[in-house]
């Protein structure tokens, strides 16, 4: 019981992979108030506008709690073993009249919290046999997915920076103040942030536009839009050039380092401010690769494009 009466109870949000600890208010089903757990020792308390949104959401009176099934210009409530016995018999026929790939399949970020619905949707989409697999992650962050499997051999195996024991952030075109860094899962950037500078570290933004990250940055990098791989080549550039790369026990995992040396080679940064893709001083390679080089617990965030 809540000193105000009624009940409380705790949970997760599961609307991203933060998992922000919320305290729910309520009287029976009736939720009064949701707000952050200030117990929870991940979140703090902390939760971000759509936590704030959830009890309007719960009681939205367009909110579907029911299957509805279209006849026509209009929608029938039907019960569950109806509904899932229609999509079952128009899958069948759909894969047989057209194909497996005619059938699509698309998750969102709620699946990832649920242990069942992970396991099964893997084991329907097997059963589906389609190509089609589509995702909140393949609509947003496809680079980065690719990426990742590019260099350890599985999308899912996505790098989480450790920011409690960050030394130098850098964060390339990235604004995780706003986004709460997705994919990070850190629940309150501002404070793990400012928590970096706090103990000695630095926070460097490099972005086109002044962003709210970057307000709390100690450093504000402005290039143009579009140039974030010419200024990460440059950058890799000056690494290789300097002798800065040292990958010690990491040797024998790495493969590929002399064709990035290669192709880096041709992306001095001088040839950066005397190009027609100029976006950023030469000095601008100098900072990044020398910090983040000398940084004993270096960490990265980027959302790159490039043109």
């Amino acid at each position: 019981m809540s000193e105000h009466g009624g009940q409380v109870s705790y949970s997760n949000c599961s609307l991203c992979e933060a998992s922000c600890g919320i305290e729910v208010r309520h009287e029976g089903r009736r939720v009064v108030a949701v707000r952050g757990d200030d117990h929870d020792p991940f979140s703090r308390g902390f939760i971000c506008p759509k936590v704030a949104g959830l009890k309007e959401i719960h009681e939205d009176p367009d909110r579907l709690k029911r299957p509805l099934l279209r006849r026509g210009d209009s929608f029938e409530e039907v019960s569950w073993d109806d509904a899932i016995g229609f999509v079952a018999e128009r899958t069948v026929a759909i894969q047989r009249d057209h194909g497996k790939d005619a059938v699509a399949v698309y998750t969102g970020n709620p699946l990832g919290h649920s242990y069942a619905g992970v396991l099964y949707a893997l084991l329907f989409a097997e059963v589906l046999g389609s190509n089609q697999h589509y995702s909140a992650q393949s609509v947003d962050a496809l680079p980065r997915l690719l990426t990742v499997y590019e260099m350890y051999g599985n999308q899912a195996l996505l790098p989480v920076p450790d920011l409690d024991r960050t030394e130098h952030l850098l964060v390339f075109g990235a604004n995780p103040l706003v986004s709460n860094g997705s994919i990070m899962t850190a629940p309150d950037v501002k404070r793990r942030l400012r928590a970096i500078r706090a103990r000695g570290g630095r926070v460097v933004v490099v972005d086109p536009r002044r962003t709210e990250t970057a307000a709390e940055a100690d450093e504000h990098h402005f290039i143009t839009p579009g140039t974030d791989a010419l200024v990460l080549f440059a950058m890799l550039h000056t690494l290789f050039a300097e002798g800065l790369v040292d990958l010690g026990r990491l040797a024998s995992m790495v493969g590929g380092l002399d064709a990035v040396r290669g192709v880096a080679a041709r992306f001095a940064p001088e040839w950066r401010v005397s190009s027609p893709a100029r976006g950023a001083r030469s000095s601008t390679a100098g900072w990044g690769r020398r910090r983040s080089a000398s940084a004993r617990s270096p960490a990265g965030r980027s959302s790159c494009s490039t043109s």
